[in-house]
């Protein structure tokens, strides 16, 4: 899996939790269609200071993030990713990176607004168990080609889950406005 040269997820990585914050604001993107800024420095920051410059740094990155993760989603294309280490990682540390991406994606839609799961259709509710499951899985791994195949194939899968519930959260008409 290759990340668009936009987002390298060491640089991120660097300044925030990257793959977590990632899901987050595509989870908040896709239940919301935008995210209100405030909302997003409330969650991931507990105390922003803009005065503080490593705070001020990780701020520009999640601005950069959440721009991408906008655009991404929004591309006729199908441009968005999600944002894991690549090789030469670990499969370990791609894989509860991936877990991590889970948990930050179910939190974003949560407070993005998740409509209640009656009014869900059942294949946004299967989708939903599905990344519970993945964010909660603790994984067993040897390193094999076959362990690596499988990984790239969950990731995809996640991927396509998270444009199809976009497309379902957030039914096509005008793009969703840049930062707010």
């Amino acid at each position: 899996m290759t990340l668009k040269p936009s987002l390298d997820y060491d640089d991120v990585a660097d300044r925030l939790g990257a793959a977590e914050c990632h899901g987050f604001l595509a989870g908040l993107v896709c239940a919301s269609g935008i995210a209100d800024q405030k909302v997003w420095i409330r969650e991931i920051f507990e105390a922003y200071d803009p005065k503080d410059a490593l705070q001020s740094a990780a701020l520009a990155a999640l601005q950069d993030l959440y721009a991408e993760v906008q655009t991404d989603l929004n591309s006729p294309d199908l441009d968005f990713h999600l944002l894991l280490p690549e090789d030469p990682a670990s499969l370990r540390e791609r894989t509860e990176a991936l877990g991590f991406w889970c948990q930050g994606y179910l939190v974003g839609l949560g407070i993005g607004g998740l409509p209640p799961s009656q009014k869900m259709s059942a294949e946004v509710r299967e989708l939903l168990e599905d990344f519970s499951r993945i964010a909660n899985v603790d994984f067993e791994l040897d390193e094999s080609e076959e362990e690596q195949v499988a990984f790239e194939e969950v990731a995809e899968y996640l991927r396509v889950a998270v444009l199809v519930l976009y497309e379902s959260l957030q039914p096509v008409g005008e793009p969703a406005p840049g930062i707010q």
